[in-house]
């Protein structure tokens, strides 16, 4: 059985970062608010924990070739970011992505060139151009959230409620059924059943949480599938 690990290679550093399943991040404002007292949004203060190195999972392609996943990311997207980048201003980014990396080139040939044993020492994922992965990283932005193709749409939602909130428990139901959903979610292109999690957030500068215990409860026992 294959022992796969994507960073190994340029393209599987791109899959790992460009390609991975997505999860849209509903929140409220006073989530925020408590995130930026410590200078992180709520996703930055997350995403350390979408990151998993140290697994072992068996699972098979889809020509039915066994191989062991060790390494596995997910893709935090506020909802006002899921949908896809206006053309024209694409275009202009990736015209400065590509005239940034051919004056990085062109500084790189002024120099001393490189020995020839050590180029042919490289292997074929380090003897890629330098700016392969710049511009298909920008490519891959370029045509992200589209209709025509699935790798950005969310496999699920976390729905996160303060428990400063007024009404936390409507703020939930609110949440998901607000004229802020992605215009491809309302307009049918994805898929509006995707998985829904439930997050409440307590903020201990607020004070005791023992008060709160009541409200986690209640959520528990609304939300939570047994």
């Amino acid at each position: 059985m294959l022992r796969m690990d994507p960073a190994r290679t340029p393209l599987g550093r791109m899959l790992m970062e460009e390609i991975t399943p997505v999860v849209m991040v509903l929140r409220t404002p006073l989530v925020e608010e408590s995130c930026l007292k410590n200078g992180l949004s709520f996703i930055e203060m997350l995403s350390p924990f979408c990151n998993f190195t140290n697994i072992d999972v068996p699972v098979r392609t889809s020509s039915d070739q066994p191989y062991r996943l060790q390494k596995f990311k997910l893709r935090l997207f506020y909802e006002s970011n899921i949908r896809q980048p206006d053309l024209e201003i694409a275009k202009e980014q990736l015209k400065k992505v590509i005239t940034q990396v051919g004056e990085k080139d062109h500084s790189e040939l002024s120099s001393d060139p490189p020995h020839i044993s050590n180029e042919l020492a490289k292997s074929g994922s380090e003897i890629w151009p330098s700016w392969f992965e710049f511009i298909n990283k920008e490519l891959i932005r370029m045509v992200s959230f589209s209709e025509h193709e699935a790798f950005d749409h969310p496999v699920a939602c976390l729905l996160v409620v303060s428990s400063e909130d007024e009404e936390p428990i409507n703020k939930f139901v609110d949440l998901f059924n607000s004229n802020k959903l992605p215009a491809l979610l309302n307009d049918g292109a994805m898929d509006p059943k995707i998985l829904k999690y439930y997050l409440l957030v307590h903020d201990n500068q607020g004070g005791s949480s023992e008060k709160y215990i009541f409200l986690f409860v209640v959520v528990m026992l609304l939300f939570f599938q047994f």
